[in-house]
């Protein structure tokens, strides 16, 4: 779960925003959602520019600002075109930002200090013909961040429409809006800061540094609909569905079956090697990620179980050895990493996105 302020468009606090808003809280998300014009909306964009101009753009940030100060520092920060001035701010000059959501708009980065953050994504979603933001600077802004920037995304998107993600205007574009929301979970999901205790011990860090890779695996898969799920890119046959799948068996076969000796889970009881990846395209991609945040917990439990990281497993390998907690706990640390690696360059054919 990620804390997200989202800041709304000239055209004020719309039902449109508000929906937006419900899609991130139904993925998992906490979401605030302040009203910076007391109550008012405006039918046509240009309504809404005027009572902003009216109000003073600075008010605007300032009312931004004051609705972000109960909240965490730890948070994401979006703004709808108008709402990137408070969001943008936010993100520059508020320490500890997760990460910034620039929808339809974005400022330089001189605007707010001259720099953006080092260790604070950040993503700028735009039509590519949109006049607002071509002609008027925005666009040159954000290409002149994604090249200063390291964790910096600029997504353009067919089109002349302006609040396209807005699903209550005449702007909206689905195919567009659906493609935004898809990418937005995907950051989302990888906004969790891996902050490992650099004077931990052994047993806590190898928990702190497998558990990043399975939340790197989950964040991958997230917003992504069944097709995608499932989709493979030539000559590879892996899929994340079915990567997915292969590590909920990987947890289980190796730290309950094999470490602690249970008895073998359904699905897994007499299917072959290959079962998981060509069976799990029948599942939802929910089903699929539960069914891995199951696992890893199941995971988890078994490992505090453990008397200490030299506990030797009931079940040997295949050579009759027995293995300890420590190597088991390394060996799932190997593959998760090496399955997120994977993760990675599918997620990214599937629709560009990338990072951690």
């Amino acid at each position: 779960m990620t804390d997200v302020i989202v800041f709304h468009h000239a055209q004020g606090l719309t039902d449109g925003v508000r929906q937006f808003a419900d899609q991130l809280r139904g993925a998992g998300h906490r979401v605030t959602v302040p009203d910076l014009y007391e109550g008012q909306t405006f039918g046509t964009l240009a309504d809404g520019v005027a009572y902003a101009q009216q109000t003073g753009f600075g008010t605007i940030i300032e009312r931004g600002r004051a609705a972000a100060e109960g909240l965490p520092n730890e948070i994401v920060y979006a703004g709808f075109s108008l709402g990137v001035l408070p969001a943008q701010m936010l993100a520059q000059t508020r320490p500890g930002a997760k990460g910034a959501l620039l929808f339809h708009a974005c400022l330089p980065v001189a605007e707010f200090g001259g720099t953006w953050p080092r260790d604070t994504p950040v993503q700028v979603h735009a039509m590519d013909a949109d006049q607002l933001f071509v002609a008027e600077g925005d666009l040159d802004a954000a290409r002149e961040l994604v090249a200063t920037t390291y964790a910096a995304e600029l997504f353009l998107y067919p089109g002349d429409k302006h609040l396209f993600a807005d699903p209550s205007l005449p702007d909206y574009d689905e195919a567009a809006a659906n493609l935004l929301m898809q990418r937005v979970l995907g950051f989302l999901g990888r906004t969790v800061r891996f902050d490992p205790d650099p004077s931990g011990g052994e047993r806590e860090l190898l928990g702190q540094y497998l558990d990043f890779q399975r939340q790197t695996v989950l964040a991958k898969t997230d917003g992504l609909n069944r097709e995608q799920m499932a989709r493979r890119h030539e000559p590879s046959a892996l899929t994340l569905a079915g990567l997915l799948y292969h590590l909920a068996l990987v947890e289980e076969s190796w730290l309950e079956e094999r470490f602690l000796g249970l008895p073998v889970r359904e699905p897994w009881v007499g299917v072959d090697s290959e079962w998981e990846f060509r069976t799990s395209a029948e599942l939802d991609p929910e089903q699929l990620r539960q069914r891995y945040r199951e696992a890893c917990e199941r995971s988890r439990q078994a490992a505090v179980q453990a008397d200490g990281l030299d506990q030797l497993s009931v079940q040997p390998l295949r050579d009759g050895r027995r293995f300890t907690l420590r190597w088991v706990l390394m060996h799932l640390l190997e593959e998760t990493a090496r399955h997120a690696g994977h993760a990675d360059l599918l997620r990214e054919a599937i629709d560009g996105t990338v990072g951690e």
